[in-house]
């Protein structure tokens, strides 16, 4: 939608900047159109402004502002059928055109609504419909007024003025709403997502350790989806996905919750069990219904499901450890499990292995660092138009002696030693000194870096940052930091303010893997972020489920009014990167631009992508 070009009267426009103000700060919408409406009654002598809205399916309008006109009035015209014949307003919405009733007791389109515009004292109507980025009719913008008239075009003006405000509020509201309705569930199965999954384990921690009850944590990963999705097309893996989810949720029922965690994976926290035995013989159900044959459009199929177990009490969580140890034990059984190649039941006791990961790989993570075995790998963001690299992503990488050590068993570790402020330093070191050389040899890239929690309670960070960006002859605005819903999350009041002085270095804020749980509207009104990366599970599944291309087109209408530019992750096909950029999102990030390489390209164009055998994508996870 474009905004109107003419230049209204001073005041106008300050009026304008308090309506967009208050939609940035999500004002109530029937807040913003009223004083849209008293706006229009201020610059038009003798108007009694009315907005009205069209409903989703465009066949109502229904109230949304009428600050002068009679109680009576609004309601008399509140859920009124559009037509030709449905008044002013009702045919504006039907044609969608500007329709002027000059006289209301000679215009038959009135008859249903003629005694109440003369009980409310209205004898003339103009209506200008406003609509939305894709022609979508959204309302109407209306004066009445007391005799019959005929408008000038400046009112005009002023009501498409004020049609286009109260589009933009109206829009912003309605993707407000999706990613308020979208941000407990997930947007394949509908069941709860990682959000409401980790709210509710931490609610059953709390009570077991007043209480010293016990809980268990299961992971389950349905296998076999994989072989399905290749022979049969994911629509039918999909699906298979949909009923697990619904036989689990329906076996968990009362005692725990059920979540789609992300891909095939699921999480159930049981809330209370007796003895571990108890524990087990649950997830044995699980497994035993999972199992069970699936019908898929008169296809029989059959999947296998690997699970891991956790059961914790109070002589448990009286230990140290990240508010996500349950579940992330639980994947550790879980992983176990897939390892012995069995369909057994992984099991992970805390108190009989406690730290066995910390033990193991701490002195070998103070060595990596000493001894130089970690590096960088660089994967490119591009800008979607053109798919020139706008800047890369620093991803942490270990190497040992022995071979790779993935990013998800060592930053966990590197988190409970507190090492992790070391590799966070390391990586920003090591990250800005390797773009310094890039745009020496004419380079306009910048890059990425993801902060940790410890690195946010570290109060010194903005100074490491501008001695950094010193050091190394860096403009600021080419280098971005990188968030975590998980980080944003365990972030204290020092953290928040430990990053907003970080930005005002002119460091871009970026906030990862939006969408997926804690990256909702509360941190987005909290602090200004200048990007929004959205998580590559609703670019995965936007192609099958409408509820991920709401969200993405919700996301970039929300960043479009507040400024921020937004990143799909975990492209890996052409027509993903074709979808997304139809819905908005101006850069993206993926497998088809580019795996992580040790070495950026220096030209700004992308590497080619790479041939079979190459891993297809980097995990983000934990780094």
């Amino acid at each position: 939608m474009t905004a109107p070009a003419r230049e209204g009267p001073e005041r106008r426009l300050l009026v304008y900047s308090d309506v967009l103000d208050m939609i940035i700060r999500e004002a109530a919408l029937l807040d913003v159109l009223n004083h849209v409406a008293e706006m229009v009654e201020r610059e038009m002598p003798g108007a009694r402004a009315s907005i009205l809205l069209v409903d989703e399916s465009q066949q109502q309008v229904l109230f949304g502002a009428g600050p002068s006109l009679p109680a009576d009035y609004n309601e008399a015209i509140d859920g009124a059928l559009i037509g030709p014949e449905a008044g002013t307003c009702g045919r504006a919405a039907y044609e969608n055109r500007v329709v002027v009733t000059e006289s209301i007791a000679d215009d038959p389109a009135w008859t249903l609504w003629r005694a109440a515009a003369d009980d409310a004292g209205l004898a003339a109507c103009w209506s200008v419909p406003f609509a939305g980025p894709r022609g979508r009719v959204l309302g109407c913008m209306a004066a009445y007024f007391g005799e019959p008239r005929t408008p000038e075009r400046a009112e005009l003006d002023l009501l498409r003025d004020a049609g286009y405000l109260a589009a933009l509020a109206v829009q912003h509201n309605e993707a407000r709403q999706l990613l308020r309705d979208t941000s407990r569930t997930h947007p394949l199965t509908g069941i709860a997502n990682r959000v409401v999954f980790t709210e509710r384990l931490r609610a059953v921690e709390a009570e077991a350790a007043e209480t010293h009850r016990r809980f268990a944590v299961i992971q389950l990963c349905i296998e076999g989806m994989g072989a399905i999705n290749e022979s049969l097309g994911p629509n039918v893996g999909d699906e298979v996905l949909r009923q697990a989810a619904g036989r689990l949720a329906d076996a968990v029922e009362d005692s725990g919750l059920a979540a789609h965690m992300w891909g095939c994976d699921f999480a159930v926290v049981v809330d209370a069990v007796d003895v571990d035995e108890d524990a087990v013989m649950f997830a044995e159900k699980l497994r035993d219904i999972l199992t069970e044959p699936f019908d898929v459009a008169g296809v029989t199929l059959v999947v296998g499901a690997t699970i891991g177990l956790v059961s914790y009490g109070a002589d448990v969580l009286d230990l140290p450890q990240p508010i996500d140890e349950p579940l992330r034990t639980a994947n550790v059984a879980m992983q176990r499990a897939k390892s012995s190649g069995t369909r057994q039941i992984g099991v992970y006791d805390p108190r009989a292995d406690p730290g066995a990961d910390v033990v193991l790989l701490a002195p070998a993570l103070r060595r990596g660092l000493d001894q130089e075995e970690f590096s960088l790998a660089y994967q490119p963001i591009v800008e979607l138009t053109n798919e020139r690299i706008d800047h890369y992503e620093a991803l942490l990488r270990w190497t040992t002696p022995s071979g790779s050590v993935p990013p998800d068993s060592f930053v966990p570790v590197a988190e409970r030693t507190g090492l992790v402020g070391d590799l966070g330093r390391y990586a920003l070191e090591h990250a800005l000194a390797e773009l310094s050389a890039l745009r020496q040899v004419g380079s306009g890239a910048g890059v990425s870096v993801n902060l940790s929690v410890r690195q946010l309670s570290d109060e010194g960070l903005a100074e490491l940052i501008a001695e950094l960006l010193a050091r190394y002859d860096l403009p600021a605005p080419c280098v971005t930091m990188e968030v975590t819903e998980g980080v944003m999350l365990s972030a204290t009041g020092r953290g928040w303010d430990a990053l907003a002085r970080v930005r005002e270095l002119g460091v871009r804020i970026a906030l990862d893997d939006f969408g997926t749980g804690y990256s909702q509207l509360p941190y987005l009104r909290r602090f200004d972020f200048d990007e929004i990366k959205i998580d590559q599970s609703f670019v995965a599944t936007m192609h099958t489920d409408v509820r991920s291309r709401a969200l993405i087109a919700g996301t970039v209408a929300f960043a479009e009014v507040a400024g921020m530019t937004v990143v799909a992750e975990g492209i890996e096909r052409r027509e993903q990167a074709d979808e997304v950029r139809a819905l908005g999102c101006t850069h993206g990030q993926g497998f088809l631009f580019g795996a992580a390489t040790r070495t950026p390209s220096a030209n700004g164009r992308r590497r080619p992508r790479p041939g079979p055998g190459t891993e297809p994508g980097v995990d983000h996870e934990g780094e």
